[in-house]
């Protein structure tokens, strides 16, 4: 909540800022772009934390770590690939659709647990499709700032876990998403952003439970997911 918090008022200081100066800068001229995103992908609260929600008596004897036994996300550092279509007015203010891939693998305390089990990993894959409004004002040719914020819908693809003959599939979760974020602008083809993304409350669900398999027999969770990602865009 604090990092949170932190980016609302970078992001209302750019904008303010950009306001009080436009006879400093240029707003560029209108039309569409394309930006391709490569993506640090960072997980910030509950999505990063590390525990284990209480665990069904029935199931003790058959315990081994599961995204469904995680009370928090013990998920680490990951990587993404995304894209956004936009078209800029010439006041300055744009309006966006975009898209992206981000992956992020367990920290590795938890990875450690699967491998002495000798048991196929998790990962979680997320992509959040966003529609939102930006703001961009050039200080000459060479600089610039940017904001934007969008919401939209996420998906979280969680992959398959367990041992070859004990595979566990889980459901595709969508739930609402939205992000906010801003950042510097080179030229007319680079930008450096931070962005905080909120991914989802998703349930996490085993998609084909089986009997012979009590670990698929565990109940649904819920599970919030968020991130600090950081964005290195290449505009065409």
């Amino acid at each position: 909540m604090k990092t949170f918090k932190t980016l609302v008022l970078l992001l209302t200081i750019i904008i303010v800022s950009a306001s009080a100066s436009k006879a400093q800068f240029n707003n560029g001229e209108s039309g569409g772009s394309f930006t391709l995103n490569f993506i640090g992908a960072m997980p910030l609260g509950e999505f990063a934390e590390s525990d284990f929600a209480n665990v069904p008596t029935y199931a003790v004897p058959f315990v081994s770590a599961s995204p469904l036994l995680f009370d928090k996300g013990n998920a680490s550092m990951g990587a993404g690939l995304g894209f956004k279509v936009d078209y800029r007015f010439d006041f300055g203010m744009s309006v966006y659709i975009g898209a992206d891939v981000l992956w992020n693998q367990l920290n590795k305390d938890m990875r450690s647990q699967y491998d002495n089990k000798k048991k196929t990993k998790p990962n979680y894959i997320n992509f959040p499709i966003m529609l939102g409004l930006g703001y961009q004002c050039y200080f000459g040719n060479v600089f610039g700032l940017y904001a934007n914020a969008g919401a939209g819908l996420g998906l979280l693809y969680l992959t398959p876990e367990g041992w070859s003959d004990e595979m566990i599939d889980f459901r595709l979760s969508t739930a609402f998403s939205w992000q906010a974020g801003g950042g510097i602008l080179l030229g007319e083809h680079i930008s450096i952003g931070a962005h905080y993304h909120f991914l989802g409350n998703h349930t996490v669900e085993v998609k084909e439970p089986s009997v012979t398999n009590l670990m698929s027999m565990l109940p649904s969770r819920k599970m919030n997911m968020s991130i600090l990602s950081l964005k290195l865009g290449i505009i065409f």
